[in-house]
């Protein structure tokens, strides 16, 4: 173990000054395989998606280029070092960096890097701001968003677990396009936000029998004040704004998450879509071509 003492001077009243001590201790070691077995992928993620916001900003081109070698280096290293026997064609990755290629390829097409005329510069700086502003907390919703299924609910999904005010969790789908039915309703958490995202196959009476809405607009006008339209939320709605609301509670520490209804055919379908890590987006490949 390594320890670190820092002493901060602090005024206090009557003139006095306080000293603060702040003792941390650091695990070390000269093994290699420890190394990458207690590496956590947040950290990792979370100091080079800054390290590349900030290359953006200094007008360094090749940001992207250095990104992706770093990941290849990182899992180079494992492979010589920790697991030389194995086959020369197999993909091997070290267990606690097994997402890092998926949330490389992510980061590689947020609108603070990806290339095209189809991001403002407004998007990008803000996608900028953010990058370098980010908690470590929420490295990895913003860099793989969560896509939980609202409609169809699952049997327990919403229900009270007993503990406290939790309520159980609907289950997740990949953050691809193909995996999201037509005629369904998906809730997706960036950790900044959270949008219900209303397929366009989703029939209009489901609409209606969910939330009472006649149309599509009367969606995201209920829900933006459930609490005045009690009486026409059903059952199921209720327990999709607990699930809301167990997001929220789990991440207390942070940022008041947002939220609000995305309808087909308007712009805000186009930047869900674009967020969804594992999909093409623009110039920057799928998840699937990315590791080839």
């Amino acid at each position: 173990m390594h320890t670190c003492r820092l002493l901060a001077s602090i005024p206090a009243k009557k003139g006095k000054r306080l000293i603060r001590v702040h003792t941390l201790q650091l695990p070390v070691t000269s093994s290699l395989s420890n190394v990458f077995r207690y590496t956590e992928i947040d950290s990792v993620t979370n100091l080079l998606l800054k390290q590349a916001a900030d290359s953006a900003l200094s007008g360094n081109g090749s940001f992207k280029d250095k990104l992706t070698k770093a990941c290849v280096d990182m899992l180079h290293a494992y492979r010589s070092n920790c697991a030389s026997m194995t086959s020369a064609g197999q993909l091997i990755l070290p267990e606690s960096l097994k997402l890092l290629p998926l949330y490389i390829g992510s980061i590689r097409k947020f609108p603070a890097f990806r290339a095209g005329s189809d991001i403002k510069v407004d998007d990008r700086i803000v996608s900028l701001i953010r990058s370098l502003g980010l908690p470590i907390g929420l490295t990895s919703p913003l860099v793989y968003p969560r896509v939980y299924t609202m409609h169809p609910l699952s049997e327990r999904a919403g229900i009270p677990t007993g503990i406290g005010d939790n309520v159980f969790m609907p289950p997740t789908v990949a953050g691809s396009s193909d995996k999201l039915a037509a005629d369904r309703i998906y809730l997706i958490d960036n950790g900044i936000s959270l949008r219900l995202y209303v397929r366009p196959e989703v029939d209009q009476e489901i609409l209606y029998q969910l939330f009472g809405a006649e149309t599509l607009q009367d969606v995201a006008v209920i829900l933006s004040a459930p609490e005045d339209y009690a009486d026409s939320l059903s059952e199921e709605a209720e327990r999709m704004l607990a699930c809301v609301q167990q997001i929220r509670r789990e991440r207390w520490r942070l940022p008041w998450q947002s939220f609000y209804v995305v309808l087909p055919g308007t712009p805000e379908e186009s930047r869900v879509l674009a967020s969804l890590a594992e999909d093409r987006a623009g110039a920057e490949s799928a998840y699937v071509d990315f590791l080839c």
